[in-house]
């Protein structure tokens, strides 16, 4: 209501251009003619200044900057068209490059707000991610004791895991009847054929090699003619034996594992990537390792394979590397801490961080320009890089200084100045056109509470109808991690709507001011949801909102907990978000309800005709002074009745928890006017 007070303040300085009026910083809806004190606050009033006009139009031709949008301020493009809105674009001249959005500043005041500014740079696009790793053998390392015979465990040299062993060390003495025989026949063989050898000796020899009998155990076989009843078996590789499956005197068969040792020179890393940082690692890329104990070591690595698999319980992916253990401090099962660090872009344009003004799907920065000039730019913006900058794929060029500190003061002044500009426009159309004349009129019924409160902030109602139509959209699919992740967007929209409209929190969302809870399963979230969309597709239907965006709006009856229940999509095929795929056909599409018809436009009693900005609540025959009164007399009467009345009409919070509807025409209409307006 404070929004369009002040825009009303605007067109009656409009209409008296030639007379200075003064009004009250704190209570805009104060307006006086001659300098004084507020008669609520007591502060001191201050002039109204009006808008600076547009630069004058020089001869010629006039060069075309950009066309920008008349709902949606800094939507801008380069080329004619409509906005997000459906509604056509307006072109910016470059004689009068200040828009209706944007603003001028002295320096004085600029210093009160402390507005900074901060230059947009280039410069490559570097991301470093932050992963927990789990320190596991490599296989590559991993080696299994078995033997090609069978034979018998006569002595054991290792008695027990984690032994270090090297390449030539005995692990166990086998005797081996195959072997001793293999022994016997080569001897025999050698004898027969001489030391020439022959058929006979060649394959006695490839019979014990096949048993994998080195060639040591041979050379000693020929020179002493003697067979030996045991076999010594030593070790091929350095390592740790990490399984044991041997006991002296035990039996074993060819192929059977007997030890298990494994290289631990060498390991893998195995580090859980989040879904949302898993395109920017690729293999190859470098890593560093640390440890997460002791004194601070740093160990390089490489990604060797990322896993083409997600974890459902983690959700994240494994990125495996290979990592260099020369004195063995990464052991097998520890925790370790996984940096890795991508450049993504050798050059992008970066804008910092804090400069960006996020509000649903839009991302907004300032511009300053020279002379105190500020200018709203919707920016498409890539990946966030170290150092808090974000890549800007478009609406910004390296160069151009943004707003760092103070924006949001920025921000509000741009959308009132919209507002305002808007208005103007419409009420010069309507004195360009020839009135009508006056004919005898019924007294026109007071508007209802509910469709009041829902048209006084319709742009923020907009904007939660998104939302919510997003979380819809995911429900109707099944899938509960992205209606999840879309919660946080409704909680955003829905404390801008129940800001903007202070009636709001009274009503069907009452239930709902701290947002939509997180939900384990999509039973619980269809038990929890299905309230809150009943209630915001209400309101949307009642301020006929849907119609700009093309929503559809649909109901089912069978909903869970309420029985009937609604919803909003952005297509008309029929997706029920309540019963999910099992029923997704289940309801039928709505048409808006017939008490929202739009506000015909009003007249004061002055004889002035204006038209009251979007989602001002219709004033019937009240003149401007008549409601400016009104809103004087409201605001006093809201700070007498204390803080548990409704911020909007003055409510008790008795009368407010008994269900009766906030009435702020009676309210308003029934109260004195303040003094001194």
């Amino acid at each position: 209501m404070l929004l369009a007070a002040l825009v009303l303040l605007l067109l009656v300085t409009k209409a008296l251009a030639a007379e200075q009026l003064y009004t009250c910083g704190m209570h805009p809806q104060i307006i006086k003619k001659e300098p004084g004190n507020c008669p609520i606050c007591g502060m001191k009033l201050t002039p109204i200044r009006v808008n600076a006009g547009a630069a004058p139009v020089s001869s010629g031709a006039r060069k075309i900057l950009y066309y920008k949008s008349t709902m949606n301020p800094g939507e801008t493009r380069t080329t004619p068209g409509n906005d997000s809105m459906g509604m056509a674009m307006v072109p910016v001249y470059e004689d009068n490059g200040s828009s209706a959005s944007g603003i001028h500043i002295d320096a004085a005041t600029i210093q009160r707000m402390n507005l900074k500014t901060a230059p947009v740079r280039s410069g490559p696009v570097e991301r470093t991610f932050r992963a927990v790793g789990t320190v596991a053998y490599n296989e590559a390392g991993l080696q299994d004791v078995t033997t090609k015979y069978e034979g018998w465990i006569e002595k054991l040299y290792v008695g027990s895991t984690w032994t270090a062993v090297k390449a030539g060390d005995p692990l166990f003495d086998v005797y081996s009847p195959d072997l001793y025989n293999a022994q016997l026949n080569y001897l025999v063989a050698a004898r027969s054929e001489g030391d020439a050898g022959g058929p006979l000796t060649r394959a006695a020899l490839a019979r014990l090699q096949l048993f994998d009998v080195p060639d040591s155990f041979i050379q000693e076989l020929a020179s002493t003619k003697q067979a030996r009843r045991t076999f010594t078996f030593r070790a091929s590789a350095n390592g740790v034996v990490i399984e044991k499956m041997a006991v002296q005197g035990q039996m074993i068969k060819p192929g059977e594992r007997i030890f298990r040792i494994a290289d631990l020179s060498s390991v893998w890393v195995l580090a859980q990537i989040y879904e949302s940082e898993l395109p920017f690692v690729r293999p190859g890329m470098s890593a560093t390792v640390r440890l997460s104990y002791g004194a601070p070591r740093e160990f390089s690595a490489n990604v060797a394979l990322i896993l083409p698999q997600i974890e459902e319980q983690t959700r994240t992916a494994t990125a495996r590397l290979v990592v260099p253990n020369p004195d063995g401090s990464l052991r097998p099962g520890m925790f370790v801490d996984v940096q890795l660090s991508a450049q993504l872009a050798d050059s992008a344009v970066l804008v910092p961080d804090v400069a960006v003004l996020r509000s649903g799907e839009r991302n907004t920065v300032f511009l300053a320009h020279d002379g105190g000039s500020f200018e709203p730019r919707d920016v498409t913006l890539g990946a966030r890089t170290d150092g808090g900058f974000y890549q800007v794929l478009s609406g910004l060029t390296a160069g151009e200084r943004v707003v760092t500190s103070g924006q949001f003061m920025l921000d509000s002044e741009s959308q009132l100045r919209e507002a305002i500009d808007k208005m103007m426009k419409a009420d010069t159309a309507s004195d360009a056109a020839p009135a009508p004349a006056m004919a005898a009129q019924p007294a026109r019924p007071a508007p209802a509470a509910n469709t009041t409160a829902a048209t006084a902030a319709s742009e923020e109602l907009r904007q939660l109808a998104l939302a919510t139509t997003d979380a819809t959209a995911a429900l109707g699919r099944d899938d509960l991690p992205a209606y999840k992740a879309q919660l946080p967007a409704v909680r955003s929209a829905l404390q801008v709507y129940l800001a903007a409209d202070p009636h709001a929190a009274h009503g069907p969302l009452a239930g709902y001011t701290e947002g939509l809870p997180d939900s384990a399963d999509l039973a619980a979230a269809r038990r929890s949801f299905v309230g809150f969309s009943t209630a915001v597709t209400d309101l949307v239907r009642a301020t006929r909102l849907r119609q700009a965006d093309s929503l559809h709006a649909f109901e089912c009856p069978m909903a869970p907990v309420v029985g009937k229940g609604r919803w909003l999509q952005r297509d008309g095929e029929i997706r029920n978000p309540f019963l999910g795929a099992s029923m997704k056909d289940c309801g039928s599409e709505l048409e808006d309800s017939a008490e929202a018809a739009p506000a015909p436009a009003s007249a004061g009693h002055s004889g002035h005709s204006f038209s009251l900005p979007p989602g001002h609540p219709p004033i019937g025959e009240t003149s401007m002074v008549d409601f400016l009164r009104a809103e004087a007399s409201r605001q006093t009467v809201s700070a007498a009745k204390g803080s548990d009345a409704c911020g909007g009409c003055g409510m008790s919070a008795e009368a407010m928890a008994a269900g009766e509807p906030c009435d702020h025409a009676g309210s308003a209409a029934t109260q004195p006017p303040a003094r001194g307006t």
